[in-house]
């Protein structure tokens, strides 16, 4: 059994467990999408908010965890208490994302503008321009699910890079509240539909914040080392896609603030496996610096810093 297989505890379940709580979950998702398209934006906000405080109390592991990731890469900038409220804001805002997700298609365009704020919506439209297709990386910070919708108003076609819940039901419901957003789904192994999309000009959505579990390469992330997708920077330098960084930051009134940031420059030595670490150290260094600015919008329950010898290859693909 690998490290990451026990630490999510799959294998210690019996079938009609994992049968058990699958079905739970399906329904949970069923029962959220019938509320949200009938129930007000803010009162579904409460009600998530509710969710959030649960989970934050039920999920002591992964607490622990967070609470150790925010010590280690925050030092003592924030006290216990500090790091507390920030960890209790992060597990509510994720609750609210999902909500929200299934929300925003049925959003009147007066309700969205009041809802979403947008700034540097520039950088995507000329990037968009020069033709060869954009790459627009985000973390799981704020509402992250939003930025596709945004991306679509203004005018590119996104398809998203997402791993699909375990449950077909629930990921179905999901995916299709993305699709509505204007987005279309594509699993993290199609490297060729990748490819389609940016040499026809379309957009790409990626989030390569989170640990890789195969194929990833070791670059710092917030001071630490981190295996990390190089998935994104080997995308743009076979493509020649901007690489486009965008954040939807959840303000404390909830509504969401979303900042397009110039494109990143990707290096060109022309030696790949170089050039792939370094323009993978540069994504990482922008998500970085959001999420020490705002360390309250970024989730900090998972375990990023898994330095594993045996997750990471001996170099980029």
């Amino acid at each position: 059994m690998t490290s990451s297989a026990a630490s999510n505890g799959l294998h210690d379940k019996s079938p009609l467990r994992r049968s058990f709580e699958q079905a739970i979950i399906l329904r949970i998702t069923v029962c959220s999408a019938w509320m949200a398209r009938l129930l007000p934006l803010r009162l579904l906000q409460i009600i998530a908010n509710g969710i959030g405080a649960l989970i934050y109390r039920l999920l002591a592991k992964r607490r622990v965890i967070a609470m150790e990731n925010l010590r280690i890469i925050l030092g003592d900038r924030y006290t216990e208490r500090e790091r507390a409220q920030i960890l209790s804001f992060s597990v509510r805002n994720t609750a609210k994302t999902m909500l929200e997700l299934l929300k925003l298609p049925w959003l009147s365009d007066t309700q969205f503008d009041r809802f979403i704020t947008v700034s540097g919506a520039e950088h995507l439209k000329s990037a968009a321009a020069a033709g060869n297709g954009v790459i627009l990386i985000t973390a799981h910070f704020g509402n992250w699910e939003a930025l596709p919708a945004v991306v679509s108003r203004c005018g590119l076609h996104l398809s998203v890079i997402a791993r699909d819940s375990s449950n077909p039901g629930t990921a179905r419901i999901i995916n299709h509240s993305r699709e509505l957003l204007g987005s279309k789904v594509l699993p993290r192994e199609s490297v060729r539909s990748m490819l389609q999309v940016l040499r026809s000009g379309g957009g790409l959505g990626i989030l390569p914040d989170q640990h890789a579990e195969r194929g990833g390469i070791m670059v710092p992330f917030m001071g630490h080392p981190a295996i990390t997708p190089g998935g994104p920077t080997a995308l743009a330098l076979r493509t020649g896609a901007a690489v486009v960084p965008g954040f939807a930051r959840r303000t404390p009134d909830d509504r969401l603030e979303i900042d397009i940031l110039p494109p990143i420059e990707m290096p060109a030595t022309g030696d790949s496996d170089a050039d792939i670490l370094e323009g993978t150290r540069r994504i990482n260094e922008v998500i970085g610096e959001q999420i020490r600015e705002h360390p309250e919008q970024w989730m900090w329950m998972h375990r990023r810093w898994r330095v594993e010898a045996e997750d990471a290859e001996a170099g980029p693909q």
